[in-house]
C-alpha cells in the first residue's frame, strides 16, 4: 500500500440516498487519514425512490452542485448500493484459491441468488477457513441488479463522473468501523476475555437501515430494512396535522415540540425492525449474542437515540463519528459542523477508504 495517494489515483465517495448526495474525499499520509473535500447536497423529494432514480435531471444537477462545493481532485468515484437491489449471501465451499473460485462463482450464485444470473452483476470475497471445518471456507457472494447499477452509472456519467468502484453500503459501513476500531473486542468493557463477541453496526438513513453484525470481527449477518428517519417525519405529520416539510423542520429544529406519542410510535417501529434482525442472527449464533450497537446515519442524530435504544433493547448503544479518527483542517472545515453531522458520514468514509485498498 502506498503511504501517499497520487492525485490522479484518488477515489471520490458518492453516497446517494433518497434525501441527499454526500461526496467525500480522503488523503493518506504517515500520520493517518485526512479529510480532503466534502459536500452534502439535498435532493428533491422522490428524486430517488427505493434505489431507483426517478428524476435523473435533478440527481445530475445535485451531483454537479456537490462537485462545485467539494472541488474534488478527481472524477473517479465509488458509490454504494443497498436495499432490495442487492443480495448478499455467505456460502461454505471447498477450500480453493481465489482464482479457482472465480470459475465456480456463477454455479454458487445460482444456488443462492433468486434472480436470473444474466440480470445481475456478481462478485465475491473469500473470508477464510470455516471455523467448524478447516477444509471448507466461508465466501461472501454479492449480486446487484444490473439495471440499478447501470442507472446509477448513467446519472453519474451525466455529471462527468467515472464509476471505478461499486460497493455495498453494509460493507462501506464495516470499512469505516474498522478504521475507528469499533469492531475490536476491547471497545466494550462487558466482553469477556477470550469469549466470542459480536457487535451490530446500524446505519439509520432516511428510508433504509443498513445492519451489519460482526462476530469476532468477521461479517456474520447483513440486512437492509426499509425503515428510517422518514417514518418519524410521517408520525409527526399525522400527530400534528402538518405537511411533510413542516414535519421535517420540526424534527430537525424543534424536536422538543414533537408529541411524545409520535416519538413513541417511531421507536416502536424502529426497535421492532432491529429486533427482527437480531433474532435472525441469534437463530444461528446463540453462543455469540450481540453485545454492543454502533449507530450511524442521519437517523442516529435524533436526540437521545442511544439512551432510548439501550433501554429498549437491553444492549449498550454508541454513536459513532468517523471524524474522531480523521484529521481535519480547521481552516478548511467547520469542526463544530463535522462533529454534529459526523455519524451520517460513515458510509461515505467507508467508500472513500477504497482509494487505499491494496
Amino acid at each position: 500500500m502506498n503511504l501517499f495517494s497520487k492525485k490522479d489515483d484518488s477515489l471520490i465517495a458518492v453516497d446517494l440516498s433518497s434525501t441527499a448526495i454526500k461526496m467525500l474525499e480522503l488523503s493518506k499520509s504517515r500520520s493517518g487519514y485526512e479529510l480532503k473535500s466534502m459536500a452534502i447536497v439535498p435532493l428533491p423529494r422522490d428524486a430517488i425512490v427505493e434505489n431507483t432514480v426517478i428524476d435523473s435531471m435533478a440527481v445530475s444537477q445535485a451531483l454537479l452542485d456537490a462537485i462545485d462545493v467539494a472541488r474534488p481532485s478527481s472524477r473517479r468515484i465509488a458509490f454504494a448500493i443497498s436495499g432490495n437491489s442487492v443480495i448478499i449471501k455467505t456460502a461454505q465451499v471447498a477450500n480453493m484459491s481465489e482464482f479457482e473460485f472465480e470459475s465456480e462463482v456463477e454455479f454458487e450464485a445460482d444456488q443462492h441468488v433468486p434472480y436470473d444470473i444474466d440480470d445481475v452483476y456478481l462478485d465475491f470475497q473469500i473470508l477464510g477457513p470455516t471455523k467448524e471445518d478447516p477444509e471448507m471456507m466461508d465466501v461472501v457472494l454479492v449480486a446487484c441488479k444490473r439495471e440499478v447499477v447501470d442507472d446509477y452509472q448513467l446519472v453519474m456519467g451525466e455529471a462527468g463522473l467515472e464509476t471505478t468502484c461499486v460497493d455495498c453500503a453494509v460493507f462501506a459501513l464495516e470499512n469505516a468501523s474498522e478504521l475507528m476500531g469499533t469492531t475490536e473486542v476491547d471497545m466494550v468493557e462487558s466482553f469477556e476475555e477470550e469469549a466470542e463477541y459480536a457487535v451490530a453496526l446500524i446505519n439509520i438513513g432516511a428510508n433504509l437501515i443498513n445492519i451489519n453484525i460482526l462476530k469476532n470481527g468477521r461479517m456474520a449477518f447483513v440486512r437492509d430494512q426499509f425503515y428510517g428517519g422518514v417514518n418519524l417525519t410521517e408520525e409527526i405529520q399525522k400527530e400534528h396535522v402538518i405537511g411533510f416539510q413542516a414535519a421535517e423542520d420540526m424534527k430537525i429544529k424543534r424536536f422538543q415540540e414533537i408529541s411524545s406519542e409520535a416519538v413513541e410510535r417511531f421507536y416502536m417501529g424502529l426497535t421492532s425492525e432491529i429486533v427482527r434482525s437480531l433474532d435472525f442472527y441469534a437463530a444461528n449464533n446463540a453462543e455469540s449474542p450481540v453485545q454492543a450497537l454502533y449507530l450511524s446515519g442521519g437517523g442516529a442524530l435524533i436526540p437521545n437515540i442511544t439512551e432510548e435504544l439501550s433501554q429498549r433493547l437491553g444492549i449498550e448503544a454508541h454513536l459513532v463519528n468517523p471524524f474522531s479518527v480523521i484529521k481535519v483542517n480547521p481552516k478548511k472545515f467547520d469542526l463544530a459542523y463535522l462533529e454534529r453531522i459526523g455519524p451520517m458520514m460513515m458510509v461515505p468514509v467507508g467508500l472513500a477508504l477504497r482509494s487505499f485498498d491494496e
